[in-house]
C-alpha cells in the first residue's frame, strides 16, 4: 500500500511539469494543420514549407489542395478527385472550346467572381482556393461530382 501512495505521490509532483509540454505539443499540431496566416489564405504561417519543393507537378497541386480544402473544411478527397478529373492536376490546362482555365478548369466569368480574381486561375495556389472557397458557399454546381 505505501509503495502506491509513493507512487501516486510521484506522479502528482510531475504531472504539472507533462501538461505544459502536452499543452505546446497540441499547439503546434494544430498550427501546422493550418497553415493559413490570414482568412483568404493569401499568405502563410512563417516557417510553413513550399509545395513548390514537392517535385512533381502532381505533388505540387495535391498540397495546394490539400491545404485549401483543410483551410475551408471542404472534403481533401473530393477536392483531388475533381483537380484530377478536369486537369489531371495540370495547372496549366486550358480548354481550347470553352475557355476554361487551370487545376479546376475556371470559365472566366467564374474565376472574376472570385476573392482571388486578381490572380492567375493558373496558379494552383489560387485555383484551389478559388474552388474551395466556392464550395465552401455552395458553389458545387460548378463541378459534376460524377
Amino acid at each position: 500500500m505505501r509503495s502506491i501512495l509513493s507512487a501516486l505521490a510521484v506522479a502528482a509532483l510531475l504531472t504539472p511539469a507533462v501538461l505544459p509540454d502536452a499543452a505546446e505539443a497540441a499547439k503546434r499540431s494544430t498550427s501546422q494543420s493550418n497553415v493559413c496566416a490570414n482568412r483568404l489564405c493569401t499568405k502563410y504561417d512563417r516557417g510553413t514549407p513550399s509545395c513548390w519543393k514537392r517535385g512533381t507537378r502532381t505533388k505540387v497541386a495535391r498540397c495546394f489542395i490539400y491545404r485549401a480544402s483543410r483551410h475551408y473544411g471542404e472534403s481533401t478527397g473530393l477536392a483531388l478527385q475533381i483537380a484530377f478529373r478536369e486537369s489531371r492536376f495540370n495547372w496549366r490546362a486550358t480548354n481550347s472550346s470553352s475557355g476554361a482555365a487551370g487545376l479546376y478548369q475556371f470559365m472566366p466569368g467564374t474565376w472574376a467572381n472570385t476573392p482571388y480574381r486578381r490572380y492567375s486561375p493558373y496558379h494552383p495556389k489560387w485555383s484551389a482556393l478559388a474552388a474551395m472557397w466556392m464550395w465552401k458557399r455552395g458553389g458545387y454546381s460548378h463541378w459534376s461530382t460524377m
